[in-house]
Order: C-alpha cells, then structure tokens, then sequence
C-alpha cells in the first residue's frame, strides 16, 4: 500500500488493462497502482499522443474521458468496467508519462469486481 495521506489507500499492482477513448481508440496499458477510487498507469508517448494529440503537459485535460476494461485476478468470469476522468499526467522522462484517472462511474458489475480485487491486495500485504 502507497502512504501519501490518501482518503482511500492505493495499492501497487500490474494489471493489463484497455484504456478507451471517446472515438472507440482501445489502448492496451499496464497499471501502476490501484485503488477504489481511481488508477494510475506509465506510458509512452506514442500511448501519450493518442490520449492527448495537443500534448498532455501543455492542455487541459479534464475535458478527456476514458473508459478502462480488465480481468482483475479475483474474477474468472467478470470484467472490471470503468468510465474515468483524467486528473493527472506527469512526464516522467522524455517517453515516458504517468496518469491519473479518476473513477467517475462503473458499468454492470464493476463496482463490485474492484472492491473484491482490492480486498484481496489488502488482505496479502497484512498477512
């Protein structure tokens, strides 16, 4: 678990996940961290440009929506779908970025799919 005077505790994790655009764009990321409110994942510029093509350092980003979709370990049969605001993007180095989503609604059973897959990371790091 990540200790940065977080509400909700994020946890490290590398998930395959989709990451899709408003214009039906499916990016295949890996995820940083996790937590019940949100994600992060690395990226690099090509990934960054579709995202953003004016340039994530140099616009606005609230106006982007994302949709993100991945087979969380705790499920054999159900998907985790999210609709996600960005919060953040942060140039790590010169390819590659870090971002922040915000979780902003769940789709059929998402909800449900996280919390479970976040009690199961909780539960391996205290014991």
């Amino acid at each position: 678990m990540l200790n940065d005077r977080r509400k909700v505790a994020r946890y490290m994790t590398q998930l395959d996940i989709d990451i899709i655009l408003e214009d039906g764009t499916i990016l295949p990321v890996q995820t940083h961290d996790i937590s019940l409110d949100g994600l992060q994942f690395k990226c690099d510029s090509v990934i960054a440009n579709e995202i953003e093509p004016r340039g994530l350092q140099s616009h606005s980003l609230d106006h982007l929506k994302i949709k993100v979709i991945a087979r969380l370990p705790t499920s054999e049969t159900e998907k985790f779908y999210a609709s996600c605001k960005v919060i953040i993007a942060r140039r790590l180095s010169q390819d590659e970025y870090l971002i922040n989503l915000e979780f902003t609604a769940f789709e059929k059973n998402g909800s449900k799919v996280l919390q479970d897959y976040i009690k199961k990371l909780a539960l391996n790091e205290s014991g």
